[in-house]
């Protein structure tokens, strides 16, 4: 039997959408012709020459100076700003534990702990093994490793450091993160020359102090584990001072929205809405993104965002079925700044010629081996995974254990790419069979999922090689049990496990893993947004997504067999028609009628 091929799907489809003829992408790009959505309140910016805060920080006598250090500039904030340090104890900036804690208890409680305190994952692994280096970029502003110090209801607490967040160019923040003394290799993959970020004049820095910017915000955010974009494709430096083609809310006007991070992360009491602990993207449209704990685009955009399009009815019942990020995020490193897709830390140790650490870069510049951290792999202009996604992660912590892989734990590094280019179709069917240490829930049967983006981290991890439980690793330090210091994986998991509370077997094996990271940044503008074809069709970004019934990618048979008979048939009618009217014509010498 012949079967209908990809060209019957489409002619049918074609004849049953003949009305819509105005292209998505076209009907898209007219939105501007319409009446946009109303902005947030936050984004409303105050009339020309007014300051958009009531305090003018730079007239007040507490902040002139001089000071010593950056404890006497925190402790003329806490002055006046004396409830800020309960209010933060609670947040997950202070306790990097979810859920948050209530003034006064311990973050978490009852609850399974996840946060990066608690979580494993294929980058720099676990916290609770470096929490000496990881608090560099603790908002108190110093390094501590003492695990108890994150509990404000335990003594010593950690303290909190106004500035890290509330000085506007987030310098402030990266001169803690040097003065603090963690090893270069926490961000850098190879050491930079030149002088370290310093603060020289803190009163001046005390009395710039206001509210969180792209730059504050973005000295922690852009740069997590290990570098600009090596975490998140979609939060980098590129975001300081971007064009709208990057993206079209955190542009400055008048190509774009002039959105600062707080605009949807809006705060109460020091807790940030936002988090990927909370919300999902089958959150209700007409629920306010911005005053509950996750921020969303339905909170400003309503339930009915293309009304004003040409097919916006069309593209609206979409609604309840797909995320607004999936189509308006078409790919992410869009910009200048690549994003990392494989770590391999199986390959760590190896030294140059001058038996000295060393790098190796590939042919764009980007390095693809350091001796500490070994293969290295990025990408830009990645399109999102996309799955089914209810916005609840399955995680895993330090100590889990992984199934048995269905194929060899193999070199990962043939599918990097090397001067070959990379080619991230390779990388992902050499983890295919790899288990997900972070991935979301969801399926196409529950109401709560939409089709949602995300970014997929490869990596090869340390394990137990008894029992494949996830391995921390002491990374840094003056102890000879760290990484860095002897590259004896033996005993540098030994010291990890034991500081995050797991057994060890004492011998040491590498295993392929996958998680999954949330794409919510870098929205482009409307006539970029991914048109029809880009889903609805056999070999479309929704091929291997499974559940639902998707037209232009799925079929029957034997109903394409009978649309198509239909068609033939109705074509003959007419055909047939058509030749006796011209026949009989001729027959009579004339028109038969009138």
């Amino acid at each position: 039997m012949i079967m209908a091929g990809p060209w019957l799907r489409h002619l049918i489809l074609a004849v049953a959408l003949v009305g819509a003829v105005v292209s998505p992408a076209a009907a898209q790009s007219s939105a501007s012709e319409g009446v946009p959505d109303a902005a947030p309140p936050s984004a409303a910016s105050a009339a020309p020459g007014v300051p958009s805060s009531t305090a003018d920080h730079s007239q007040f006598e507490e902040l002139a100076g001089p000071f010593k250090n950056a404890q006497e500039v925190n402790q003329a904030c806490l002055s006046c700003h004396n409830t800020g340090p309960e209010q933060l104890h609670g947040t997950i900036h202070f306790t990097w534990t979810w859920p948050p804690a209530s003034v006064g208890e311990p973050a978490g409680g009852d609850a399974e702990l996840l946060g990066m305190r608690h979580v494993a994952n294929g980058f720099f692994l676990s916290t609770p093994s470096n929490i000496d280096a990881c608090t560099s970029c603790h908002i108190a502003g110093t390094r501590f490793d003492d695990p108890a110090m994150f509990d404000a209801s335990s003594e010593p607490v950690a303290p909190v450091d106004c500035l890290t967040c509330h000085e506007p160019t987030g310098q402030w923040a990266l001169a803690n993160f040097h003065e603090g003394g963690a090893a270069c290799s926490m961000c850098h993959d190879e050491r930079l020359r030149g002088k370290t970020p310093e603060v020289e004049d803190l009163a001046a820095a005390a009395q710039s102090v206001g509210p969180t910017t792209r730059a504050s915000c973005g000295a922690c955010h852009f740069n997590a584990d290990g570098g600009p974009g090596v975490k998140h494709g979609d939060l980098n430096p590129d975001l300081a001072n971007p064009a709208a083609t990057l993206d079209v809310h955190m542009a400055a006007a008048p190509d774009g929205a002039g959105f600062t991070c707080g605009t949807c992360h809006t705060t109460k009491d020091h807790a940030i809405a936002g988090s990927r602990y909370a919300g999902g993207p089958g959150e209700s449209p007409e629920r306010p993104a911005l005053e509950g704990p996750a921020a969303s685009c339905q909170g400003c955009h309503s339930a009915n965002p293309h009304k004003q399009l040409a097919n916006g009815e069309r593209l609206d019942r979409h609604i309840d079925r797909v995320a607004c990020e999936t189509c308006h995020i078409p790919s992410i490193a869009r910009g200048e700044t690549a994003t990392r897709v494989l770590w391999d830390w199986s390959t760590v140790g190896k030294l140059g010629r001058d038996r000295k650490p060393m790098v190796q870069k590939d042919k764009d510049g980007h390095i693809a081996y350091a001796t500490e951290k070994g293969n290295l792999t990025v990408a830009s202009e990645v399109r999102p995974t996309l799955i089914w996604s209810n916005g609840r992660l399955d995680l895993r912590h330090p100590g889990d254990p992984l199934p048995e892989p269905a194929a060899t734990d193999a070199d990962a590094g043939d599918a990097a790419g090397g001067d070959k280019g990379v080619d991230l179709k390779a990388i992902a069917a050499a983890f295919a069979d790899a288990p997900w240490i972070a991935s979301y829930e969801g399926d196409a049967s529950s109401p709560q999922s939409r089709i949602a983006p995300v970014k997929v981290m490869y990596s090869v991890v340390p394990v137990d090689a008894e029992n494949r439980r996830l391995a921390a690793v002491k990374f840094s330090g003056r102890s000879g049990d760290a990484l860095w210091n002897r590259f004896n994986w033996k005993s540098a998991v030994g010291a990890g496990m034991e500081a995050a509370g797991v057994p060890f077997s004492g011998d040491v094996a590498f295993a392929k893993v996958r998680q999954m990271i949330p794409v919510n940044h870098t929205v482009a503008p409307a006539d970029q947004a991914l048109d029809c074809g880009a889903c609805h069709a056999s070999d479309g970004l929704l091929a291997g997504l499974p559940g639902g019934f998707l037209p232009g990618r799925d079929g029957f048979a034997l109903l394409n067999w009978a649309g198509l008979a239909i068609l033939a048939a109705t074509l003959a009618s007419v055909l047939l028609h058509g030749v006796l009217r011209f026949g009989f014509g001729i027959f009579y010498g004339g028109p038969r009628h009138g």
